[in-house]
């Protein structure tokens, strides 16, 4: 009994046991299966790599300007030195290669830029296909929900994230002809930089109309306070010369304290000496001279200095079409073709219609096994 309980369970361990060679020629035998389930699997990713839109992605190298492309914008900044004398202190702006690549930058990535260039070529259609027939709300939020793909598709990468003067690089993917999205970027790099000679050219222009208008308050100022002291000089004078003919002083005092004449035509009065004391005659004719002066200009410190200034700054011209915010290292002259990659769809497509085809000849086999295993006699 021992024995026969020994020999059942050897024989159930080998039939436990997995035999290659019957395996293999159960795969054999279900070529068939395998070939179908491989040539279905094939058949669908070829059909998907040839009837999906195709995506190509253009590159774009970018790097700063030129040293002599920057100097115009700095002509405002060095128009008057700041040892002269006569320079109004305003803020200076000094551009640089740096900053000038750095704001061109800024407006590269911007929001407003990619905008413009996504509204110009109508590109809410490629991720929304049906937004033209959309209204109000609706077709507000498919625009915006397009614009976002968009950007996202979009992408700026710096050469080295410490060192903005190696240059940076700008990338785009579209589902477009590989032409068209080349032209696309290249779009956006020289919409950018029309941004940046744009901001750059408002900055000066302000900058230059707030230094003009600072010079001439200075200089209407000035004006306006030597024409006071000559208003206050002409009152103290009309007061002294009353005293004289009071006293019937028409000559200047020949005895007494000594007269300081500067200092008399200065404060009009010094040391406690009387302006009177110089007579009527010299008093009326400094006074006739106050009153008929037509302008005081000759008579105000640094005013000839602020007009030179001032002219100066006129006759700066800002020129844009100087100005160079970037260089085009390599412009996106045609895209690469980045989705479907058909050579990897069929050959992924391949290996797994392979592995479906022995997993389906596998369970064949084992249905086919224990169909026979229940049909034999007991």
């Amino acid at each position: 009994m021992e024995q026969k309980s020994t020999v059942a369970l050897s024989q159930q361990d080998i039939n436990d046991e997995i035999d290659l060679f019957e395996l293999w020629e159960g795969l054999v035998q279900e070529k068939l299966t395998i070939l179908i389930s491989f040539l279905t699997v094939v058949a669908v990713a070829v059909v998907y790599a040839f009837a999906v839109t195709p995506v190509y992605k253009a590159t774009t190298y970018l790097l700063p300007p030129k040293l002599e492309e920057v100097i115009p914008m700095n002509v405002l900044a060095e128009a008057v030195s700041d040892d002269s004398p006569s320079t109004v202190n305003t803020v200076n702006t000094l551009n640089s290669a740096e900053s000038v690549f750095a704001l061109y930058q800024s407006n590269l990535k911007s929001r407003q830029t990619l905008k413009a260039i996504f509204e110009a070529y109508g590109l809410a259609q490629i991720y929304e296909p049906e937004v033209e027939q959309l209204s109000g709300l609706e077709r507000v939020k498919a625009e915006s929900k397009a614009f976002n793909q968009f950007m996202h598709d979009f992408s700026v990468a710096q050469e080295d994230k410490k060192i903005l003067n190696l240059g940076l690089s700008a990338q785009l993917a579209l589902p477009l002809t590989d032409v068209q999205v080349a032209e696309i970027l290249n779009a956006i790099v020289q919409k950018a930089e029309q941004r940046t000679i744009y901001y750059i050219t408002q900055q000066l222009q302000s900058e230059k109309r707030a230094r003009e208008q600072l010079i001439e308050q200075k200089i209407a100022s000035a004006r306006q306070v030597e024409q006071s002291r000559r208003l206050d000089r002409i009152a103290q004078l009309d007061e002294a010369i009353k005293i004289t003919k009071a006293l019937n002083l028409s000559k200047p005092v020949s005895s007494g304290p000594t007269l300081n004449i500067n200092n008399l035509n200065k404060t009009g009065q010094d040391e406690g000496i009387a302006l009177y004391l110089l007579g009527s005659d010299l008093l009326e004719a400094e006074r006739n001279v106050l009153a008929q002066r037509k302008n005081d200009d000759a008579f105000i410190a640094n005013l000839r200095g602020w007009q030179e200034s001032l002219q100066l700054l006129k006759s700066l011209k800002i020129e844009p079409e100087k100005f160079g915010v970037m260089q085009v290292d390599q412009a996106a002259l045609f895209a690469e073709k980045v989705k479907p990659k058909k050579g990897l769809i069929l050959a992924v497509a391949g290996v797994l219609g392979l592995m479906l085809g022995v997993f389906v000849a596998l369970i064949r086999r084992a249905i086919k096994n224990r169909k026979a295993l229940q049909s034999k006699p007991v």
